[in-house]
């Protein structure tokens, strides 16, 4: 087992124990793990729909078993599978809309994420994805599903009440909505600030509705750090792509939301009682390992991913040294070792 994954698993367990744990044990087993959100979660989903946000081709998949592309937006395993294995619930979390799904993988969790998806369902129209309210919806059919699977109701909310939730998300929001595509947005919120807003309150939202259903731990992620993602710097740098350098508008609204973020926490602390909710940075890890020369990555401004400035989906093409040199596997999304190394 490598360091990285090894400090993961560590920083997990503190994490959770810390954060979700229920303060009158000594530990707490997850029945299960469920996920909503974006292409960092979504382990396959749009390889059950019409839609060209998909990565069941080359080059994804390279770092994963018999170098198979899954329908994961990265080289190897997601956060999502990182998570459920180090629980010890089971080694990969399944995406929903699989037919194979079994009963077992039922009762110990399952994957509604989306890539392309957003908090805002507009931001789904434009690629076709699975938008979070059609996420909540399939979770509505996954949790009369589960009380069959679990061998009856009590059992069934059982489940549900130790159950992981995570909803990572937003990232799409701001970036086609707001800065890429600007019309879709801004005529109906002038600013950004209105705009963040709008999307804590779909969050928001949709933690009550899970929560309804009886889920009661809940880790919600941060934005990355928009204007650092490859993606974002060649759209500002693109007559100049030699000038490829973070963009400090974007990553000023980028820790203005995680701060809202943060401040909604004791909110929903205090509204949802039994709740335990903890907010998960990655924008500032994520630019720990931009800025460190000693991080063991030699680049983190190009996606790994392709051979012009467009590096993810269909456009991908594969740069095979960089596997294990680039920080982002491609123009969005980090790559397996970055995941290994954060503390998702």
């Amino acid at each position: 087992m490598s360091l990285q994954y090894t400090l993961l698993l560590l920083f997990l367990a503190f994490f959770i124990h810390q954060s979700l744990a229920n303060p009158h044990h000594h530990h707490v087993n997850f029945t299960a793990t469920l996920f909503f959100g974006d292409s960092t979660l979504d382990t396959g989903n749009n390889e059950f729909i019409d839609s060209a946000f998909r990565s069941s081709h080359f080059p994804y998949g390279l770092d994963f078993p018999d170098r198979a592309a899954t329908g994961r937006f990265s080289d190897g395993l997601l956060v999502p599978d990182l998570l459920t294995s180090a629980l010890n619930i089971k080694p990969l979390s399944p995406p929903w809309l699989d037919p194979g799904l079994s009963d077992e993988d039922i009762r110990t969790g399952v994957n509604f994420a989306s890539a392309g998806a957003g908090l805002d369902d507009l931001t789904s129209a434009i690629s076709n994805t699975v938008p979070l309210s059609r996420q909540l919806a399939m979770f509505g059919e996954y949790a009369k599903r589960l009380e069959a699977a679990a061998g009856g109701e009590e059992e069934g909310r059982r489940v549900l009440e130790n159950a992981l939730v995570m909803f990572g998300a937003g990232g799409n929001d701001v970036i086609f909505n707001y800065y890429d595509l600007p019309s879709r947005r801004r005529k109906e919120f002038t600013t950004m600030s209105g705009y963040q807003d709008f999307l804590l309150g779909k969050l928001e939202d949709a933690v009550k509705i899970v929560y309804s259903h009886g889920c009661r731990r809940f880790i919600l992620t941060g934005l990355p750090p928009i204007g650092c993602l490859p993606v974002q710097m060649t759209a500002a740098t693109f007559s100049d792509p030699s000038a490829r350098e973070c963009i400090d508008e974007q990553m000023a609204d980028t820790h203005g939301y995680n701060t809202k973020l943060q401040n909604l926490l004791p909110k929903l602390q205090q509204t949802l009682p039994g709740g335990k909710f903890a907010y998960l940075d990655i924008t500032n890890t994520v630019l720990d390992m931009f800025n460190d020369p000693a991080n063991g990555f030699e680049e983190t401004k190009r996606g790994c991913c392709g051979t012009g400035l467009s590096r993810w989906g269909r456009f991908a093409t594969i740069l095979l040294h960089c596997a294990r040199t680039f920080l982002a596997s491609h123009s969005l999304m980090p790559s397996t070792l970055q995941r290994e190394c954060t503390r998702w």
